[in-house]
């Protein structure tokens, strides 16, 4: 077996082995030349019969709470000819994934999975929750503040990035999104327009959906980002009057989303569902990363186990203080002893500390340890509106 990286000709035989994967043998590479696609760095599995299996990091940035922006890497492409697999080839290419997104900085890593269990033998871990509305569009509130909604124009592009940036300030893991990333969402297609409506009732922009395509029987918005109730209510009574254009419609939002405090129907419909499966790539550089309220202090050590990516297995003695952390190998007697998945889970928010021992994922052997920890990873909790 060996490992490494796609380069030049390569790729049409990584494409191939894509194909054969997720795209039903299609030989169409228009998409690799899509100009808002992400930037990748991609790996690839051969044996003596040629090139087996691929593993591809799309890189990315994602918000921690008001403060801090860490790099990303997206696992995407897990891919392997049928008959090569069970030779454990995709799992070797992810720990090649592993330690080139430790060299190269990012220090945590998210994908969406196919099977929970397969990405959990790896470390990977379901982080987050995500409600995904579906309502009857005749249902929704017929609110008048809708008066205050209007279609943006292309130069509110910045106002629209704006409400975005401010929402995503309030959780963790939310991409920070590049001209890219935006352009993906906010750009007219050669087949279909792309609709947004602002809210601004005279104090700024404070909410938009944005959307393309859709059918009568069911529409899905791309996103419905408000930073107050009366936008969001406002903007869920102009979807409304498209009810003799949809007969349902679905959006996705945050856990803690405020809706039912403003809006109650038998026909919305609450489905919660974890935002996807996240991981601690370089566990003492996302510590110090993160940042912590300001008036917390304290000390803890770790035991933490991770078999897929070693050099955070062990002992570690943490300490934070003034909103800086450091985490060094420690040789002590731990205070709380966890693996990697219920960690990367704690750094995420969600679930949090005190959810975790609830489920008795973490061993707890000194509460004043046990303390330390709730409080240095306490914040916001996870939610992210993108996937790759």
């Amino acid at each position: 077996m060996e490992i490494r990286r796609i380069e030049g000709e390569e790729v049409p035989q990584a494409f191939y082995v894509a194909s054969h994967a997720f795209m039903a043998g299609s030989r169409d590479m228009s998409w690799l030349d899509d100009p808002n696609r992400p930037e990748q760095t991609g790996f690839a599995v051969w044996d003596g019969g040629g090139l087996q299996a691929t593993v591809v990091i799309e890189h990315y940035r994602a918000r921690f709470g008001p403060e801090v922006v860490l790099p990303l890497g997206g696992i995407a492409g897990v891919a392997c000819l049928a008959p090569a697999r069970g030779r454990g080839y995709a799992g070797a290419g992810l720990r090649r994934a592993l330690e080139h997104m430790r060299e190269a900085g990012q220090v945590v890593s998210a994908l969406f999975p196919f099977s929970w269990d397969y990405y959990r033998r790896f470390g990977w871990e379901w982080v987050g929750a995500t409600r995904r509305y579906t309502a009857r569009t005749a249902s929704l509130p017929a609110d008048g503040a809708a008066e205050h909604v209007r279609m943006a124009r292309a130069a509110e592009r910045p106002a629209v990035e704006a409400c975005y940036a401010a929402f995503t300030r309030r959780y963790r893991g939310a991409f920070e999104r590049d001209a890219r990333q935006w352009n993906a969402i906010l750009d007219d297609t050669e087949k279909e327009f792309v609709f947004t409506y602002l809210y601004d009732a005279g104090d700024g922009p404070e909410g938009y959906i944005t959307y393309r395509g859709g059918r009568r029987e069911h529409t899905g918005l791309r996103e419905l980002v408000a930073l107050t109730g009366r936008a969001q209510l406002g903007l869920l009574g102009v979807v409304r009057r498209q009810y003799m254009q949809w007969d349902n419609v679905g959006w996705s939002a945050p856990p803690d989303d405020a809706l039912w405090s403003r809006y109650q129907h038998w026909d919305l419909e609450t489905r919660v569902s974890p935002a996807t499966q996240a991981r601690v790539v370089d566990l003492p550089a996302a510590m110090r990363a993160w940042r912590p309220a300001p008036e917390a202090r304290g000390s803890l050590v770790l035991a933490v186990e991770d078999e897929a990516a070693p050099w955070n297995a062990g002992t570690w003695r943490v300490a934070f203080e003034g909103g800086a952390v450091e985490a060094r190998p420690g040789r002590d007697e731990p205070d709380v002893s966890l693996d990697i998945q219920a960690l990367s889970q704690a750094y995420f928010g969600t679930p949090s500390v005190p959810d975790l021992r609830a489920a008795e994922r973490i061993v707890v052997h000194r509460e004043a340890g046990y303390m330390a920890l709730r409080d240095l990873l306490a914040g916001p909790p996870m939610w992210m509106n993108d996937s790759f």
